[in-house]
């Protein structure tokens, strides 16, 4: 039981404090080398590509932001999927003369969407993002400043919180702000494994369609590129805004299907766990996947501790039993969640518990493609 107990423990110390510390310190030290290359003139032509599915009381406000960005406007080309949409969607989109507007009558899901936008896109780059979220007015300019030097395949925004009032949360969480510690780390030493869906961009060339069941294609299409040999980054000056959920039911719903979408992906990219194939291998493995492995360690811990002789492991039992009310606690009275410990519990063990139910939900087959707003 001890051996068991000091396994787990050891393991789910390196994957949430080791192995960030020695990515920030490789990063530090060693930090992927790169040529800045200027924009040409005229600049690249690029499409920006925005699937939605009933936004009407968004897609205005949308246009309203994408018509901010500092970006050459006749290097722009704006394109809306509507995917099945049943409210006023599409009859808003049409009134705006400067856009291309796609639609279809059955819903099918994002992947689809992306498909058919990229079939009709004209671009050279192309840059996702969703109606939900409002970009910063340089954001597509850093983008493809960064795309445009050598090595580099896909550029990843960087996602920031706002508050009710639409200010930046000074309290967005600290687990929030330890896991994009975390990427901003992997960018700087090679690459991070995936990209925000809310704002990225690609060149055109490298996009390959989706099968129509794809669950993450903001996993899919950067790892495809990776593994072409090109660096998958992340760039701080590309900022886009979000408020933040206030829906706890459908943020839980959100990182189920999220947590789901990496089974299937990992299922489709066996090549992955191939440290010959894939370049980032070592940050692959201790990132994504031992997350995925922590809930069935911690519950391993747990039962060693019960078990093993001793009251150095009746301690260890005790203090993980509080540690999981503690977390129970701050479910059940919210007022609990505004202490950031309480908090940082809380999405802790939500996120363990998402992985559990999100393999269930893979390995039943019960996660739909169509996504639902949250």
């Amino acid at each position: 039981m001890e051996i068991l107990f000091w396994s787990s423990v050891v393991f789910v110390a390196y994957t949430y404090f080791v192995y960030p510390l020695l990515i920030w310190l490789l990063a530090r030290f060693f930090p992927a080398r790169e040529k800045d290359v200027p924009l040409p003139d005229p600049y690249p032509l690029v499409s920006i590509v925005i699937p939605v599915y009933n936004e009407g009381e968004r897609v205005r406000r949308k246009l309203d932001n994408l018509h901010g960005l500092d970006y050459p406007g006749d290097r722009l080309e704006i394109i809306f999927v509507s995917d099945g949409s049943t409210d006023a969607t599409v009859d808003i989109l049409r009134e705006y003369s400067d856009i291309t507007v796609l639609a279809y009558a059955e819903r099918q899901g994002k992947p689809t969407a992306l498909n058919r936008a990229l079939e009709k896109a004209r671009g050279e780059i192309i840059v996702f993002t969703d109606a939900r979220q409002t970009l910063e007015p340089n954001a597509v300019t850093a983008l493809v400043k960064r795309l445009l030097r050598p090595g580099i395949g896909a550029v990843s925004g960087e996602l920031c919180h706002l508050d009710a009032e639409g200010h930046v949360s000074a309290n967005v969480g600290l687990y929030w702000r330890y896991e994009k510690w975390i990427r901003k780390a992997e960018s700087r030493f090679h690459s991070t494994a995936g990209v925000t869906g809310a704002l990225y961009a690609i060149y055109r060339r490298d996009f390959q369609p989706l099968m129509p069941d794809t669950l993450l294609d903001d996993f899919q299409t950067p790892v495809n590129i990776l593994g072409k040999g090109k660096r998958v980054v992340l760039e701080e000056d590309a900022r886009v805004y979000d408020v933040l959920q206030q829906d706890s039911a459908g943020e839980r719903a959100r990182k189920i299907r999220t947590l789901a979408g990496n089974f299937q992906s990992y299922v489709r990219n066996s090549w992955l766990f191939l440290p010959w194939r894939n370049p980032i291998f070592w940050q692959f493995i201790s990132h994504k996947v031992f997350r995925l492995l922590v809930p069935y360690a911690m519950l391993t811990a747990l039962v060693a501790s019960l078990l093993a002789p001793g009251l150095f492991y009746q301690l260890a039992a005790l203090a993980q039993i509080l540690f999981y009310l503690l977390g129970g606690l701050t479910l059940f009275i919210p007022a609990l969640s505004r202490n950031r410990i309480c908090s940082f519990i809380l999405v802790f063990l939500e996120l363990n518990a998402a992985a559990v139910i999100g393999l269930a939900r893979f390995a039943s087959g019960r996660i739909q493609v169509r996504w639902q707003k949250t």
